[in-house]
């Protein structure tokens, strides 16, 4: 497991080597989904949120501007990412680390929320990820999901291409029905071209 986690990182720490200077642009038009779920959680009631997968600080700087008020962290495998992330977002507390077991609840303290924005599609133990950060959320906490959905109006052809380029990439959507037995909350948007899942805290 553990070199399967330094080659993952060394395969992030490449591709996004070459990409981080553009990739917020890039991704615009296929991340969808992501910004409704900021405003979402914006107007929700917090005040500490870590972000699994921050990448660039994309997120969390959005949030910020919409929650000055709250504390912020992030987690990501890349450390080409966590360096635009931290002089991006000098004031959260950033951590290289692996969403399965990283200190979630050490960051901020116990986070009321844990984002995963179009990061759970490449976690090697999706299912892991998602139990570590429903155990690591504060009482009354979430976790919260907006990633690939299941393009169930999208033709069958333009369906397996799409998967097999997000493959390419190491990037594996998690299967709606998956989520729910996990005991998340699914709502797919029209055609299913993402979805967003919420997952209660953990009981312990």
């Amino acid at each position: 497991m553990h070199e399967e986690r330094a080659a993952h990182a060394r395969f992030l720490d490449r591709y996004y080597g070459a990409s981080r200077g553009f990739y917020d642009v890039s991704r615009r038009y296929y991340l969808l989904g992501r910004d409704e779920v900021l405003v979402s959680l914006a107007n929700e009631r917090w005040s500490a949120l870590v972000d699994v997968g921050c990448g660039t600080g994309r997120n969390l700087e959005a949030l910020r501007r919409l929650r000055p008020d709250a504390a912020y962290g992030g987690v990501d495998a890349s450390t080409a990412m966590l360096d635009v992330a931290r002089a991006r977002c000098p004031w959260a507390a950033l951590h290289h680390g692996f969403a399965e077991d990283a200190p979630l609840d050490g960051l901020v303290g116990p986070p009321d929320r844990v984002l995963f924005s179009y990061s759970l599609s490449m976690i090697q133990d999706p299912r892991g990820a998602i139990a570590h950060a429903a155990r690591s959320v504060a009482p009354d906490g979430e976790v919260v999901v907006v990633d690939f959905g299941p393009l169930s109006g999208v033709p069958a052809v333009a369906r397996g291409a799409f998967a097999a380029w997000l493959r390419s990439f190491h990037v594996t959507p998690v299967a709606p029905a998956a989520l729910e037995a996990w005991g998340g909350r699914v709502r797919s948007s029209p055609r299913g071209y993402w979805l967003t899942a919420r997952f209660s805290r953990a009981a312990s």
